[in-house]
């Protein structure tokens, strides 16, 4: 059986690096779903309370929006930019997500909108890259980022604003986030 770990990181975002993983057995789902459960317990969400998430499409993203539903939390998942997205996000909206954004549309003012609307008080990060820091970008100030397994990139950029990019230290003072690696 794989541990958590190894599942994450032969399941990243990306398809490219799916291929060649196993299929999932019994044993493995039931593992994620308990694994993923205790991350959701130790977060200590209340019924009614946003969580943001990247790869909301892939097995661990799935996972997290059916449990998010179970405890009756609102998501905020990020895909990839894809062919295929339409199908992808009324997937995800059957299995009980709420919002489901591709990439592109976290790098508009429209997500800071959406952030702002929603106040998403958690984000999971289970990616590298630009994913992480638009996750990090929405969880509210004081809220809590989760990133597991995943090393985040140096700096948070600021798409198409005179801002210029921060480390990843800074900003994390800058919103008072607490932050879990895991």
């Amino acid at each position: 059986m794989q541990s958590f770990r190894q599942f994450l990181a032969a399941g990243h975002c990306s398809p490219a690096l799916r291929i060649g993983v196993r299929p999932l057995s019994t044993s493995d789902s039931a593992s994620l779903k308990k694994n993923v459960a205790s991350i959701l317990d130790s977060l200590s969400l209340k019924p009614g309370t946003t969580l943001v998430q990247n790869c909301g499409d892939s097995e661990i993203g799935k996972v997290v929006i059916q449990l998010a539903k179970e405890h009756k939390l609102q998501t905020l998942s990020i895909i990839d930019d894809k062919p295929g997205n339409p199908d992808t996000i009324e997937e995800l909206k059957a299995l009980g997500a709420d919002i489901v954004v591709p990439e592109s549309y976290t790098k508009t003012w429209y997500m800071k909108r959406l952030a702002g609307e929603m106040r998403p008080s958690a984000g999971l990060n289970f990616s590298d890259g630009y994913q992480a820091t638009a996750v990090g970008k929405a969880v509210t100030t004081g809220g809590t980022f989760l990133t597991y397994g995943k090393e985040l990139p140096k700096y948070v950029a600021y798409e198409g604003s005179a801002r210029k990019p921060v480390e990843w230290s800074t900003f994390i003072k800058e919103k008072n986030l607490r932050v879990l690696n895991m």
